[in-house]
């Protein structure tokens, strides 16, 4: 059954508030990054509070073509990176989240560098 662009967009940001508790804190800087895929997103007040909620029950759903998969990789890692620390619990939940979709550590961890190298220039 394919999924409506609403349903994959409202995963995507599922996906992205599960990251953002990974490491038990929920950072003001996650929270702004949050609230801004929730508006470009076009996810609801009611639907935000909802997972928000619910955030240490959700469950990583797996995009179904590459460049989802990419794209919510890149997104979990800019998630993780937003507090400015890469807790270990976070990292753990980065290669757990790359590895069902198919991507090994080492393009884990270059997305990672590119995402600092992108950060910090």
């Amino acid at each position: 059954m394919k999924k409506s662009k609403k349903q994959i967009k409202t995963e995507h940001f599922s996906n992205l508030i599960a990251v953002a508790f990974a490491d038990g804190v929920l950072h003001e800087k996650e929270l702004n990054l949050l609230k801004d895929k929730a508006e470009e997103f076009n996810v609801s007040k009611e639907d935000v509070q909802k997972l928000m909620d619910n955030a240490q029950n959700l469950i990583f759903d797996i995009p179904l073509n590459f460049e989802d998969k990419e794209q919510q990789l890149i997104d979990v890692v800019l998630m993780t990176m937003v507090d400015g620390i890469v807790h270990p619990k976070e990292y753990a939940l980065c290669l757990k989240i790359a590895k069902k979709m198919d991507f090994d550590e080492n393009y884990l961890d270059h997305i990672i560098k590119l995402a600092f190298k992108l950060w910090n220039d």
